[in-house]
């Protein structure tokens, strides 16, 4: 385990100490909820922007999709030498 979490600003110290009391806990499980909190909302906003991109990944697809094929499909001989090399 690292060493323990040192706070030097006496002003954080203060509000985190003020916070604590006012909500009944201690120092230790006020940060450990507002780190949780920080950490889920976080995460959501990641969650978010992944789902985004992927959303629009999948209309590019479909749109790709949606096109008509012109000629004739190319396969490997199409493309590669007898030797696997390409043409």
């Amino acid at each position: 385990m690292n060493a323990p979490v040192q706070i030097r600003k006496a002003e954080v110290v203060e509000r985190l100490r003020r916070l604590a009391n006012l909500e009944g806990k201690s120092i230790t499980d006020l940060v450990d909820e507002m780190v949780r909190e920080r950490d889920e909302r976080l995460a959501r906003v990641r969650d978010a922007e992944i789902e985004r991109k992927m959303a629009q990944v999948r209309e590019i697809v479909a749109h790709f999709q949606s096109l008509p094929i012109v000629g004739p499909l190319l396969t490997d001989d199409d493309l590669y030498d007898e030797d696997g090399l390409p043409k």
